[in-house]
């Protein structure tokens, strides 16, 4: 019986990870402070809110072959730090849990927590502890503890036609990062965004102090995914001008094509930025915040509208967006 029932059952492989986390949530019944499906899991704790974010990087999946051990350690810390940083948290834990393969170097494992320790250290969160196991593959989880007051938590959902949309930073040079590692073209900076990712910690606890945004989320799986998650969370759509698109200054140093670097940063996944939507009215004052705290500097790249659909403008011509970020499970078979 077991045997029939699994042979009925569609595999993972083609359903996207979308829908296996959407069937995995309809099946919880639960009453926690933060919807579920939000970058960040939360418990209300005396009017403030403990944040916990959780993700899991495998060396044959997520990392390149030429990455080394401290990249890896650096970009398992900075994915997790940066689901905090989408809720508005200040990060106060971090959590690792190794798979390792028996043939695993002592050293490797000592360059990887380095990697580790050197993110957290940037960002002053400690480690609080770790677990390790033997695995077939290398298998890194990371597990980042933040804390927000409830109040002032960034959520998903909230945007009203008429927001602006915005994004923190500058676009694409974390796609042609592993391009140019793929390629040996030896596009240092662009590799180096992909080794070194900067979780947006000081940007989104002025965005969640602020009081002014609507909804937020971290880019990290690529600008036109993330677009659509906002779009199911808070049932409003958006208008995007290709040409206000921030674009990574790598990029123009690679000489491709205007259109070739757009289509880039609207699809790069790797890219811990944020997306954000905010009333026009204030945006003027939220400009003047981050400037005057020296930080990242945040592009308009559209507004949100009342349809259910992401509409690009570019060149004249507007186009409904493709949907092209990175999804796990959908390799071909």
């Amino acid at each position: 019986m077991p045997e029939n029932r699994r042979a009925e059952s569609p595999q993972l492989a083609g359903l996207g990870e979308r829908k296996i986390v959407e069937m995995m949530i309809s099946k919880i019944r639960s009453s926690a402070a933060v919807p579920l499906g939000d970058d960040c899991g939360g418990v209300e704790i005396d009017g403030r809110l403990l944040l916990l974010s959780t993700d899991t990087k495998t060396a044959d999946a997520h990392f390149p072959s030429q990455f080394t051990f401290r990249d890896m350690g650096w970009v398992l810390a900075a994915a997790n730090l940066s689901d905090i940083a989408a809720m508005g948290g200040r990060p106060v834990a971090f959590l690792v849990a190794y798979g390792l393969p028996v043939e695993t170097a002592l050293d490797d494992l000592e360059k990887i927590q380095d990697g580790i320790l050197a993110c957290l250290e940037r960002y002053d969160t400690p480690l609080l502890g770790a677990d390790t196991k033997e695995n077939r593959c290398l298998t890194l989880t990371g597990t980042a503890v933040g804390i927000i007051d409830k109040e002032r938590v960034l959520l998903r959902s909230g945007s009203s036609p008429g927001d602006l949309l915005c994004v923190t930073g500058r676009l694409g040079g974390a796609a042609l990062g592993l391009k140019s590692m793929t390629e040996g073209s030896g596009l240092e900076t662009a590799e180096e965004r992909l080794r070194r990712p900067e979780p947006r910690i000081d940007e989104g606890m002025l965005l969640a102090s602020s009081g002014k945004v609507t909804s937020c989320i971290d880019i990290s799986d690529g600008l036109s995914s993330s677009l659509y998650e906002l779009m199911r969370s808070s049932h409003s759509g958006f208008e995007v001008d290709a040409s206000n698109v921030p674009l990574h200054a790598s990029l123009r140093e690679s000489g491709m094509e205007e259109q070739e670097m757009i289509q880039m940063a609207l699809h790069s996944g790797d890219e811990y930025e944020l997306l954000f939507t905010v009333g026009e009215e204030h945006i003027d004052s939220l400009r003047k915040s981050f400037q005057t705290k020296n930080l990242i500097d945040f592009g308009i790249i559209g507004r949100v509208i009342d349809k259910e659909k992401i509409v690009l403008r570019n060149e004249g011509v507007e186009t409904e967006l493709e949907d092209l970020g990175y999804r796990h499970f959908m390799r071909l078979r």
